[in-house]
């Protein structure tokens, strides 16, 4: 899609404008949950935050632009009991992980349905939508299968959309964009309009980074170059009073400079180009007493092409998903629901070094929540799994909350089981390269089991009384795994071919091997502080924060790539003073890990690190035009996320944000 930065935000910008003649004010649709109300969408079955026995973070759409970021994983380094492991600036790539989960350990899904890609879980954070176009972030910690299947085995971050959700918003139309320019020719676009007319809902966006980069330190001499772009535009409509069809379409692509991203050689100078088109539709048909049925279907292309120097034959990757899912809501009673639902998905991928693949994926779940006595709340799920990597598995998930001060204080637990199955990076990289492969590189087994876990929590939520503004939530969690799947490094070459069976390996080198740890336990404690109140006149005091910390062991101490870079301690947060002419945004983090060092690059990743952005927006029109000032790292730190991958230093950049609507 080789379009434009600037004419594609004019032509967003330009096309609202024909939104008020189109689409008139009438009165709001009252028929559907109020819209102060925080519902979770990702449970499956719709419940109100505090009903799902677990710890959920819900970031609301209106509330993005309180954050000094660029781009949405940008925004999600600055939340509680999260990691972003970022390889580079605005969004280039970044691996998530939530309670000390490898960075495949996440599903990530878009109206609930799955986004992640069949070839790496490094892709995870390309997401096929922009700011404009959603209603609300839904951080879910803990376990997913019995939901979602395989993947969610730390937990799963759902996006729901305003134009997919079951919202009924009122009538309205809204159009906003913001447009930065920075140091090193940076330019930030991010652009979008939602309308809602009569049961008609249009929406999309644009978001754009693009910079010729900050120069690398030596041995390197080249620049952090990025080409970042994602273009999205979704439809809804009531087709009837109780039928409704919505559909989008999203393309993202990525063109930057990967040197160390995935190797400390010194030999790499790495490139990387990356696409994604994605495809959704959905059904929804509203029955009379409550009940509801829900058919999605998605379907991404998407491509990634890898060369590790300017003279290397590239690996280039085709990756195709097909994705069913069927819903069906029952209301079997003022303290009783249950859902019932099926899902279907095909992965497939052509690849030069990796081979030609194709798996289906398949799964049946039933989810009930019940209300037995005042203040308790039981959700249980069983799902029954099918898949070509693993066989057939029974994933069951318990959760309970019990409030014990009516809307201040619950207490939660839940159980649950998970798995995960090798994607096609852990089970084939370099399977396909040619003899002799050179020592140190990354090597895939094609032997890998599933990755199997039990889940276990239990925490509490307190909100203090309303003048305070203050809302408390602290979790316990452990997992107990099997077979976990990880890299280990300087394995011999004699054991990764007696391991793997490949031809093209070197019996005299050594490689970071894909292998099974036989047992890993991982556990610890996660707190989230949220404020929101006024502090004076015209004035209001925005923030999040919280602490984490995680403890893994696995039972042989072996030392594996990603396991090892997990921070045992985790601090994150936001905090935004809004008065009636001025924002002040900050956000940080701080984390403590194991320290590493890459001599033959001259890199290192420290003991800790802490890192702040800022920005400043001030109102030249009130409620229509603000211009801003933004800081990213706004004192200088040195630092990286995985070893090699140098982020960015000090970045001032600046410009306006426009907004309006009805």
């Amino acid at each position: 899609m080789p379009v434009a930065h600037l004419p594609v935000s004019l032509l967003l910008l330009a096309a609202t404008a024909f939104i008020p003649s189109a689409f008139a004010q009438s009165p709001a649709d009252t028929t559907r949950r109020s819209l102060g109300e925080v519902t979770v969408y990702g449970t499956r079955l719709a419940q109100a935050q505090g009903q799902t026995g677990r710890h959920i973070t819900v970031i609301s759409g209106r509330s993005l632009d309180n954050f000094p970021v660029n781009s949405l994983d940008d925004l999600l380094r600055c939340l509680p009991a999260l990691e972003v492991q970022s390889r580079g600036s605005f969004g280039a790539q970044a691996d998530l992980s939530l309670r000390g989960s490898t960075f495949n350990q996440v599903l990530i899904l878009l109206d609930g349905m799955r986004l992640n890609d069949p070839l790496s879980g490094h892709f995870a954070g390309y997401l096929p939508i922009t700011p404009a176009e959603i209603e609300q972030l839904e951080i879910v910690r803990g376990p997913g299968a019995a939901l979602y299947g395989p993947d969610a085995v730390g937990g799963f971050i759902n996006i729901v959309s305003k134009t997919f959700a079951a919202t009924h918003r009122p009538d309205e139309w809204q159009a906003q964009g913001t447009f930065m320019a920075g140091e090193w020719n940076l330019k930030s676009t991010n652009a979008g309009f939602y309308a809602r007319q009569k049961g008609l809902r249009f929406g999309g966006g644009v978001l754009n980074n693009t910079t010729d980069g900050q120069l690398r330190g030596a041995p390197s001499g080249a620049r952090s170059d990025v080409k970042l772009n994602t273009y999205s535009l979704s439809a809804a409509a009531d087709l009837t009073p109780r039928l409704s069809a919505a559909a989008r379409a999203s393309f993202d692509q990525r063109a930057f400079n990967a040197q160390y991203f995935y190797s400390t050689s010194a030999a790499d100078q790495s490139r990387e180009t990356t696409s994604r088109d994605w495809y959704q539709g959905q059904l929804r048909y509203e029955w009379a007493g409550g009940h509801r049925t829900e058919a999605q279907v998605a379907g991404a292309a998407s491509t990634d092409v890898f060369a590790f120097t300017p003279t290397a034959v590239p690996a280039d990757h085709l990756m195709h998903t097909l994705n069913f899912q069927l819903l069906h809501e029952q209301v079997l009673g003022p303290k009783l629901r249950l859902a019932l639902g099926g899902q279907a998905d095909e992965r497939r991928i052509a690849s030069n070094d990796r081979g030609l693949h194709r798996n289906w994926h398949t799964g049946a779940f039933a989810l009930a929540t019940a209300a037995p006595t005042p203040g308790l709340a039981l959700t249980a799920g069983l799902r029954l799994d099918r898949d070509a990597t693993y066989g057939t598995v029974l994933v069951p998930q318990l959760n309970a909350s019990q409030a014990l001060l009516p809307q201040r204080l619950t207490l939660r637990a839940a159980v649950g089981r998970a798995i995960r199955g090798a994607d096609y990076t852990e089970r084939f990289n370099n399977a396909g390269a040619a003899a002799p492969l050179r020592s140190g590189l990354r090597l895939g087994n094609p032997a890998l089991e599933a990755e199997r876990t039990w889940n276990y929590e239990a925490g509490l939520d307190y909100t203090a009384p309303a003048a305070a503004g203050l809302t408390l939530r602290a979790t316990y969690f452990r997992r107990q795994g099997s077979r976990q799947i990880d890299y280990v490094p300087n394995t011999p070459g004699t054991t990764a071919i007696a391991l793997t069976g490949l031809a093209n390996l070197n019996p005299a080198g050594s490689y970071a091997l894909a292998q099974n740890l036989f047992d890993v336990t991982t556990q610890g404690l996660e707190t989230e502080l949220v404020a929101s109140r006024g502090v004076g006149p015209g004035t209001r005091l925005e923030g999040r924060a919280g602490y984490t910390f995680v403890a893994v062991r696995n039972g042989q101490d072996v030392v594996s790539q990603y396991l090892g870079n997990i921070p045992k301690h985790l601090v994150a947060g936001s905090l935004s003073v809004q008065h009636r002419r001025a924002t002040l945004s900050l956000s940080g983090l701080w984390k403590q890990r194991d320290a590493q060092a890459a001599a033959a690059i001259g890199r290192e990743l420290t003991a800790s690190y802490a890192v702040f952005h800022a920005r400043l927006e001030a109102a030249l029109l009130p409620g229509r035009l603000w211009g801003l000032v933004q800081v990213q790292n706004l004192f200088n730190a040195q630092y990286s996320d995985l070893l090699g991958a140098q982020m960015p230093s000090r970045w001032l950049m600046g410009g306006v944000r426009v907004a309006v609507g009805k």
